[in-house]
This record gives C-alpha cells, structure tokens and sequence, in this order.
C-alpha cells in the first residue's frame, strides 16, 4: 500500500482532533538517540529495540504517552529489561543537531511513518515485527501490551528457526506460519524475501500465498487510483472505488478492515458522524482485532473533539468576543472621525 494512503494518516483526515495539546517537558532517561548505537547494544545484549517516533514538544498523544507511561518508574524498571529505547525526535521548537537530524528523517522515510506518536517494535538488525502508538491504562497496561507484542517476534523466529531445518513444502509451511504472526503491512513491506520463498516452494499454491500476493498487486493499482483522486479532491470517486474494488474482489476480514478505514482519508472535521459510521463497520467485522482496538480509540479521539466543539459553541466568552471586537473598532472609528472635525 502507497503510504501516503494508509489509514494510519488519521491525523491528516481528521486534522483537529488530538495533536493540539500544550507542550511538556521531555524526560529522556533511559533512551538514547543514535540508531547505530541502538543495534549495537541491542545485539550484545540480546534485547529488541523500542523506537518512539515523536514530535516531543508539539503532539499532543506524544506528550500524553510520555506523561501517563514513559516517565512513571512501572515503565522504566520493566521496559529497558527486554528492550533498547531509541527516541527519534521530530520537535518544531527546539532545534536537533544536524546529523541526528538527518538521521531521523532518514529512518522516517525508511520504516514509512506518517503519524505522531509511533511505536516501532523491532530485532536487533532493525527488522520490525511490530507497530502501536499511544493507549490508555498506564504504564502497566503499556507492559503488558508491549510483552504481548514482544511474543509476535518470539513466535517468528521460533517458526523460522523450524524452516531452517525443513525442506519443500514443510519449509514453505514454516515460513508462513512465522508470516502469520507479523502485522500483513510489515510482511509486505519487510518480509518479502520470505513471501517469494515461499510462493517458490508452494507451486500448487497450496498455502494461498501466491493468491495473496495477488491480491496484493491488485491493491496496490487500487491505492495509485485513489493517491490520485486524493490528489484532485475527489473525495466520492475515492470512497466508490473503494467499495467497487470490495465488491468486486469480495474482500474480507483485515483486508476488509483496511479499506474501510483507508475511506477515513477524504474525511475531514464537518464528517464527523460519517468517520464514526465506518469505525462501527470496522469493528463490526472482528472486534478482537487490531485494527479494531485502534477504530476504538479513534471513535474516543471523535468524542472528545465533538466536546471540544461543543464547548467551543457554549462559551459566552467566544461569542463575545467578536461582538466586542466590532464595538471597539466602531467606537474608535467615530472617535477618529470626531478627532479629524
């Protein structure tokens, strides 16, 4: 999928909803800042690495994860156990040496990040098995979330590790089944020496493997037709091409999930009731999935910005204001008129 179309641009698509917040200080115990050094020690000492994608001085989810989870000890007594902190900082009022500078906009571009705050999980080598971003709970919420996800890379490479020593279709199966345990987006975008392993291995195509891929080639004609129609504000061409491709590639499950929540791209504040109708079909076809738990927390994101508004509309103070503006100028126009008589 062209990045510039993943529904995980919903900052874009709904501008005003969280990234307003007022700036905090940032805590930079326990983190370190170069990449290099970060698979160094991650190597010697046989830990993964937690990369934070931040804008530390301007988004609000960034400031709100620092202070409910990064700072509190639950969290810097437990994570530094399994994991290599790398902050890779975006700030808009503190300038970044140079060369650290260049480094994280290179490593923004390299993993495909288009949104504040992200939380890359990846090995030693860099390779990423896994990506989240802010959630509510606190730091022992955020452990355990991190554990689980941590167990994703476990079963990867319990399953490899088993490939190595298959052949044939057993080692396709292998493969797959340590496929299977990685997010399809990293798959796709990292693994692909291990898809066409496989599809080379599974001539019959019997794992399906080759009919994903695809599927996935398809999608990605699919995604340049509505990068341009995102491009030339064609906001229904792009939702009708959207349910025409579902419809006619009869899409389901994750897939499913995906495009739905890619259709939030041409949304914007005055659609809000709209947005909130797909977050409901994406939950509708699995509840328990990922992409679910994050349409939820935007659905919260929704909320609080329709409170925002209301209270924007209730205060007296902002009705006023205009009211006041225009009284003064008109005041101080006539008095300048009476001045120049």
């Amino acid at each position: 999928m062209s990045p510039s179309l993943s529904w995980r641009t919903l900052a874009a698509a709904i501008p005003a909803l969280v990234l307003c917040l007022a700036p905090a200080a940032r805590a930079a115990e326990g983190w370190i800042t170069s990449f290099d050094d970060a698979k160094a020690t991650a190597a010697k000492d046989h830990k993964d690495i937690l990369m934070d994608f931040t804008g530390s001085d301007w988004c609000g989810w960034c400031i709100k994860l620092q202070k409910e989870v990064f700072t509190l000890d639950a969290f810097k007594n437990e994570s530094p156990k399994h994991f290599v902190m790398l902050e890779l900082d975006f700030p808009q009022k503190k300038e970044l040496a140079k060369d650290l500078k260049a480094q994280n906009e290179k490593l923004q571009e390299t993993y495909a990040i288009e949104g504040f705050p992200t939380i890359l999980l990846t090995d030693a080598k860099g390779r990423p098995y896994a990506k989240t971003g802010y959630m509510p709970g606190g730091p022992e919420a955020y452990n355990k979330h991190l554990n689980d996800l941590r167990a994703v890379r476990e079963s990867r490479d319990a399953a490899f590790k088993k490939a190595d020593a298959a052949q044939g279709l057993d080692k396709a199966k292998a493969i797959q089944e340590g496929l299977k345990a990685l997010p399809p987006e990293l798959v796709k975008a990292y693994y692909k020496a291990e898809v066409d392993q496989v599809i080379a291995l599974d001539t019959a195509d019997t794992l399906g493997l080759k009919s994903q891929k695809a599927y996935g080639d398809k999608r990605a004609k699919l995604d340049a037709s509505l990068e341009e129609f995102a491009k030339s504000q064609k906001p229904q061409e792009f939702s009708d091409a959207i349910d025409a491709f579902i419809a006619a590639e009869k899409v389901a499950g994750t897939d499913l999930q995906d495009l739905l929540m890619t259709k939030l791209q041409v949304l914007g504040p005055s659609d809000l009731d709209k947005a909130d109708a797909l977050l409901d079909d994406v939950i509708k076809v699995d509840e328990k999935s990922e992409l679910s738990a994050r349409a939820k927390s935007i659905k919260e994101r929704i909320v609080q910005m329709r409170q925002q508004v209301e209270k924007s509309k209730a205060d007296p103070a902002d009705k006023a204001a205009p009211a006041d503006k225009a009284d003064k100028a008109d005041k101080a126009d006539k008095a300048d008129k009476a001045d120049k008589k």
